[in-house]
């Protein structure tokens, strides 16, 4: 039997978090200093800026912790995911950020590896998961890791499937996007209320569109 916490033993514990105030302020204001374990979920609609996002937090990530993005959207060799690399200059991490292609069985096999990434980034549910309680299965096992699961699409404001609803849910931070804005609905949120523009040229064209629509 596990044992039961005492008040002390709670707020003793040791808890390691990623300093994005000192290296990424602009993700720090919205999604604060987080944790390395625990899992978010993101998701929005086509073309609201979620591959971008995820490449701005694969690089937060990875310049601290070895990091693999398993894309299963995107063809590896497709040239506009060559070239958001390049725009993310995702270079600059290039010792501790990985990519593949994995299904479920080659994911796990990797990161039952000694020294496998501390970071894992899914891309997208759908299509790496084939129930929930396969999702309950990687994250049990993998608890100790960061997970980060994207949604491949939206409906309106809220996921597109039953399974990706459910993982919503369980997530500790909720990430919905559109109009390249992403905004934290998690428990825990940065400073300025969990709002982070993605791309700030294409934000305001969005923004300036629905004002004008509305007049």
């Amino acid at each position: 039997m596990k044992k039961a916490l005492t008040v002390t033993n709670i707020i003793n514990q040791k808890v390691t978090l990623i300093d994005f105030k000192k290296t990424h302020p602009q993700l720090y204001q919205a999604f604060g200093n987080p944790q390395n374990k625990g899992i978010w979920f993101v998701w929005g609609g086509s073309g609201s800026g979620k591959s971008s996002l995820l490449l701005d937090i694969a690089k937060a990530f990875a310049e601290n912790l070895k990091t693999i993005h398993n894309e299963l959207e995107e063809d590896l060799d497709d040239l506009d995911f060559i070239n958001r690399m390049r725009l993310k200059n995702m270079q600059d991490v290039k010792d501790n950020y990985l990519t593949a292609s994995y299904n479920y069985d080659e994911l796990c096999e990797y990161l039952d590896k000694r020294d496998s990434p501390k970071v894992v980034i899914i891309n997208s549910a759908t299509y790496f998961f084939k129930d929930l309680q396969q999702y309950f299965d990687f994250t049990n096992k993998y608890k100790r890791k960061k997970i980060i699961i994207i949604s491949g699409m939206a409906k309106s404001n809220n996921p597109y499937s039953e399974l990706e609803t459910k993982i919503m849910y369980d997530a500790n931070k909720k990430i919905f996007v559109a109009g390249y804005q992403a905004l934290c609905k998690g428990r825990t949120i940065g400073p300025n209320g969990g709002i982070y523009i993605i791309w700030a040229e294409g934000y305001e064209k969005v923004r300036g569109a629905q004002e004008k629509n509305e007049k």
